[in-house]
């Protein structure tokens, strides 16, 4: 399972940032993230599997949409 720091990186870095950027909700963010990347519930996502999730996310906002997403030690 998921830590507590890796929680607070997700939503307040990645899904707030993207939801901001993009006009979303950051529910309605979290939901289309999970939709795009996962074919499991984020919640059952181990640390290194959520790691994983959230690299594929940084990427995919820089490549698609030209967003920087902050690394956790950045933000």
């Amino acid at each position: 399972m998921r830590s507590e720091k890796q929680n607070r990186y997700y939503f307040k870095c990645i899904v707030l940032l993207l939801g901001n950027e993009l006009g979303y909700h950051k529910f309605e963010m979290h939901e289309l993230l999970k939709n795009k990347f996962l074919a499991e519930p984020s919640k059952d996502l181990d640390k290194g599997e959520f790691n994983q999730y959230c690299e594929q996310i940084r990427i995919w906002a820089q490549q698609e949409l030209s967003i920087r997403i902050p690394l956790p030690n950045e933000c």
